[in-house]
């Protein structure tokens, strides 16, 4: 079972690497000061921490590092799927999206909290370019299990090239989780699974998942301070991952596998005060 939670994501490093040449350029020449910073959609319902990340990310770029930032919104989705009187359906953490549900989807993350958030970003002073993968064809992803989940994409192919281009424009692209599908229609993906492959793709150097939970629980509800890669499959399994972590937890597994510096999850507080939970790989002790 845990190998099987984790197959999935393991691939996507190459398979973002894969996606074009300039791709692969831009990988063999990896950017240290890059980091990509994946928020879930309860912090961007929250004014108070939706204020407190723009300020977070303002500081990161006045401190002459690149920044990506990508984004969730699955509470609102789960709201307007409410009040559209649409099932709401999970497996694995991950959203089932039906057809019928794509439109919505799509108008959550890219039309009201993508927008939402570049707006509260340029108010800080940071240069923010709202994008979906959608945009200049940015990922490219390949149905998960249609039959099971719908409209929603596996790990995708990242555009690196481009998104580099908007990076040396000195912009800070924040990147909505719709993706285009094989037939050209747009995918619902995981953020967390998108923001992974972002990391990947341009080499990132840290990759911080800023989530409403300072860390990482274990079984006495404690939060877990260094998770090496090799605990993760065990701990997928274990009865204290549940819901929204296990995309995280997989995305994090893949991602210090491809060499990500850096990988953590926590509440902006946590991950400033070095309390969060931080994910080693390789020789990381």
């Amino acid at each position: 079972m845990p190998t099987t939670l984790l197959r999935p994501l393991a691939a996507s490093s190459s398979s973002s690497s894969s996606s074009s040449s300039s791709s692969s350029s831009t990988q063999a020449r990896p950017r240290q000061s890059l980091d990509v910073i994946k928020v879930g959609g309860a912090v961007l319902a929250d004014p108070a921490r939706l204020a407190e990340l723009a300020e977070h990310v303002a500081r990161a770029t006045r401190s002459s590092r690149e920044v990506i930032v990508v984004h969730g919104g699955g509470e609102l989705i789960a709201h307007l799927h409410d009040q559209l009187g649409l099932e709401t359906v999970k497996h694995g953490g991950l959203r089932a999206t039906p057809p019928e549900s794509m439109q919505v989807v799509a108008m959550a993350l890219r039309g009201v909290r993508n927008v939402a958030l570049v707006a509260e970003l340029v108010e800080q002073g940071v240069p923010a370019l709202g994008v979906s993968g959608a945009d200049l064809g940015l990922l490219r992803s390949k149905l998960l299990n249609e039959a099971r989940l719908g409209r929603v994409g596996g790990p995708p192919r990242v555009r690196a090239g481009q998104l580099r281009q908007l990076l040396d424009a000195g912009l800070v692209p924040v990147v909505a989780p719709v993706c285009l599908g094989p037939d050209g229609g747009l995918l619902n993906v995981n953020a967390d699974t998108v923001a992974h492959a972002i990391a990947c793709a341009l080499g990132a150097s840290s990759l911080d998942f800023v989530s409403d939970v300072p860390g990482v629980f274990d079984a006495e509800g404690e939060v877990i301070e260094r998770i090496h890669a090799d605990e993760l499959a065990g701990l997928l399994e274990s009865s204290s991952i549940r819901g929204g972590m296990i995309p995280k937890l997989q995305a994090s597994h893949s991602a210090v596998c491809s060499g990500v510096a850096r990988v953590r999850i926590g509440t902006l507080t946590s991950l400033a005060s070095e309390a969060a939970t931080q994910i080693s790989g390789g020789d990381a002790q």
